[in-house]
């Protein structure tokens, strides 16, 4: 097969790793469409993105960030200046791995915190080499979030009367629970 490699264009080889690649991912389950239409070196690249989702490893973000939750001591031992040096070393290390805070602009400080310290960093993800991240918090369960008092977008998908049911709803099923 080296030797027939060996006469193929620069297209052609293009054309045929593309073809290897969609062969890898349907056999994973995935479904493509064929689309003459699209430029092969753009679909190669776009392929590899693709592969290198698939094959990614899931670990913990704060793993794959190198950053030790440990450091950052719980919210309720510190003081408002404490919160916000700690805050902004956080911020840094996460902006120099591409990861891009975006939450909504009055969240507090310490909420911000609490939520990077205690969720975000533990949250199980895909390990992706080059690609930026936008954290925005929302998880677009309105009811759940802990942005939700600082939120402006959150009464156009959730009338206030109906958000406080449903958060009253989930606090009386958390305590039968228990």
């Amino acid at each position: 097969m080296k030797e027939s490699d060996e006469n193929l264009t620069p297209k052609e080889k293009i054309n045929q790793e593309n073809f290897v690649m969609k062969s890898k991912l349907i056999l994973k389950g995935g479904l493509l469409h064929d689309n003459t239409e699209i430029d092969p070196e753009l679909e190669n690249i776009f392929l590899k993105n693709v592969l290198a989702f698939e094959n990614a490893e899931i670990k913990p973000l704060y793993e794959i960030l190198d950053i030790d939750p440990r450091e950052y001591p719980p919210v309720d031992l510190l003081s408002e200046d404490e919160i916000s040096n700690y805050l902004q070393k956080l911020i840094s290390l996460l902006e120099a791995q591409r990861f891009h805070l975006q939450l909504q602009e009055s969240v507090p400080n310490n909420i911000i915190y609490q939520f990077l310290t205690k969720e975000y960093l533990l949250e199980q993800t895909k390990n992706i080499p080059g690609i930026d991240c936008i954290i925005d918090g929302c998880g677009g369960d309105c009811p759940s979030c802990f942005q939700k008092d600082y939120c402006s977008i959150k009464d156009d998908i959730w009338p206030p009367d109906e958000l406080n049911a449903e958060i009253e709803r989930r606090k009386k099923k958390d305590k039968d629970n228990t």
